[in-house]
């Protein structure tokens, strides 16, 4: 099912439908073999993952592209309810230009035994100058975080 968009200057918007239990998507966001199957934008591969799954916790995500360009993503865990939130902040090191940093929350809700809503909200400092492809990291990522989870 295909991720919806809504738009607004410093903020992505995504809500998507997944064929699992909200248990089982939260899973994916937060278990690092499972994050390393579906993280990063469209051409880049993770490479290296360390999560420290708490209030306060960091994580740090290592992605790297076949042409070995490569940058992170760290951050810290705010908030943390499995399985209905989970709120961290986001930092790119190593893209020029770097986005601004962030704030990503997402919300889960049960639909049925094997269907859940996942709503995603990114906030940005400032408006990123490269938005658009803010957007389609995300919808790449979790297009193939929906045919993953049906597997």
């Amino acid at each position: 099912m295909k991720a919806k968009q809504m738009e607004h200057p410093n903020k992505v918007y995504v809500n998507r439908k997944f064929n699992c239990s909200a248990t089982q998507l939260f899973d994916w966001l937060i278990k690092p073999e499972l994050i390393a199957q579906w993280f990063g934008p469209k051409d880049w591969s993770v490479e290296n993952i360390q999560t420290d799954v708490k209030v306060g916790g960091q994580f740090s995500i290592e992605l790297r592209r076949s042409d070995s360009r490569k940058f992170f993503l760290k951050g810290k865990y705010i908030e943390i309810k499995p399985p209905t939130n989970l709120v961290f902040s986001f930092h790119y090191i190593g893209l020029s230009p770097a986005p601004p940093d962030s704030m990503i929350t997402i919300r889960f809700k049960q639909l049925a035994p094997n269907e859940s809503q996942l709503f995603l909200t990114q906030e940005f400092e400032s408006m990123p100058q490269d938005m658009a492809t803010r957007i389609a990291a995300w919808q790449h990522m979790l297009e193939t975080l929906g045919q993953l989870v049906q597997i």
